[in-house]
């Protein structure tokens, strides 16, 4: 039997990926960045954003309620209502943000980093640390995901870059040259340390 639910989120991600905008940013002329992750304890998220610019890093922690279930390709669902709540201290100064997940390295081009991007209208960049959606497609030196016939992101040792909005595949491949973002380590480790205190 049909979900009406999950059949209006998948209109809502067609929506989303309708809107995308794909621009070149200009990732190495960035001064400041903010990185999403979320860690959980039973039904309790714990939201971390962390914001570096260029000098010092801040955090803020949002824990909430989770009562979505866990379904592939629906992720968004669980963790951007947190993330987005902790990013509100930090959006206006962020000139990109990256997101524990994926961009348009999904099925329906509308992984997290993408919804978060779309709904807030800002730069974001999904780093996911499994695949998702899409081939790996070897040119040179690159390993690209490829939806559709699209390069959406590329593969850099264990990582997946994809993305998000308002960035294009140039800005996503400087950033991946980098390695994983030191940024998103801290956000993954608040939040961990975030659950085990509650």
């Amino acid at each position: 039997m049909e979900d009406p639910l999950l059949n209006f989120l998948v209109k809502f991600q067609n929506l989303v990926a309708k809107n995308v905008s794909i621009t070149h940013l200009g990732v190495e002329n960035v001064k400041s960045i903010c990185a999403l992750d979320i860690a959980y304890k039973g039904n309790i998220g714990y939201a971390v954003a962390v914001y570096f610019d260029g000098n010092k890093y801040e955090h803020y922690v949002f824990a909430g309620e989770v009562n979505f279930p866990y379904i592939p390709t629906f992720l968004f669902m669980r963790e951007a209502p947190l993330m987005m709540k902790a990013l509100e201290k930090y959006q206006d100064q962020c000139q990109l943000t990256l997101v524990d997940g994926h961009g348009l390295a999904h099925p329906r081009r509308s992984g997290i980093a993408t919804v978060i991007g779309v709904l807030l209208n800002i730069p974001t960049i999904g780093v996911a640390k499994s695949r998702l959606f899409g081939e790996e497609v070897r040119e040179g030196e690159e390993t690209y995901i490829v939806v559709n016939g699209e390069k959406v992101g590329v593969k850099r040792g264990k990582y997946y870059f994809s993305i998000g909005n308002k960035v294009d595949l140039v800005d996503v491949i400087t950033l991946s040259r980098l390695g994983y973002p030191e940024a998103l380590k801290l956000a993954d480790k608040i939040s961990k340390e975030a659950k085990g205190k509650r």
